[in-house]
């Protein structure tokens, strides 16, 4: 057979077109979870650690602490000026007087009485409505020094006060008093200046 001059046999293979070629990979990963999603966070539901529980802990206890701290302090406060329940008989005595003439001073006779035991208001109430309202006119000026030599016998006490009080009277000259024996008794748990008591001894 004879082939073109300067020509090779032709392929004897048949012509195909050209196959495209098989990928070999696959296509980078894009990034997952997309961005504008925010970072993923524990479990709902997930139990506090230990740590916490810990912290929580000692923080109760910090306010326990505190509370108990300020309810000392209250407390010693309170025997001190002998209103708590820890105060001594001779310090609430001592209170007494001195709220029974701070009354006197400040609001007059009848609101003194009042703090009195029942026997002085008794006593008050029964009075003429006259003498009441000289009472009810009086100046009254105290100036306690000191409270000492307290007595007490039972639900009775004394105590020796030394100071000034003076009561003045409209068309009187003022009555003065440097130091007294005030009488005291005991009811339903409180001391109480009782002058009716003065007159029983």
């Amino acid at each position: 057979m004879t082939y073109p001059p300067g020509g090779q046999p032709p392929s004897q293979d048949p012509q195909f077109p050209q196959q495209p070629a098989e990928p070999t990979g696959y296509p980078p990963p894009t990034d997952y979870p997309p961005a504008e999603y925010p970072p993923p966070g524990p479990p709902s539901g997930q139990r506090p650690s230990k740590k916490s529980k810990v912290v929580l802990i000692v923080g109760l206890v910090a306010v326990l602490l505190l509370g108990l701290g300020g309810a000392v302090v209250i407390g010693a406060v309170l025997t001190a000026q002998g209103k708590g329940p820890f105060a001594s008989d001779t310090k609430r005595i001592e209170v007494a007087i001195h709220d029974f003439y701070d009354t006197l001073e400040s609001k007059g006779f009848e609101a003194a009485a009042a703090t009195a035991c029942a026997a002085d208001r008794a006593e008050f109430d029964a009075l003429p409505e006259e003498q009441k309202q000289q009472f009810a006119s009086a100046t009254v000026a105290v100036d306690l020094d000191r409270i000492d030599r307290i007595m007490i016998t039972g639900d009775a006490a004394t105590a020796h006060i030394t100071g000034k009080l003076t009561l003045e009277l409209p068309g009187h000259a003022p009555d003065i008093d440097t130091s007294t024996t005030e009488h005291l008794k005991k009811e339903d748990g409180k001391w109480k200046v009782c002058s009716a008591t003065s007159a029983q001894n």
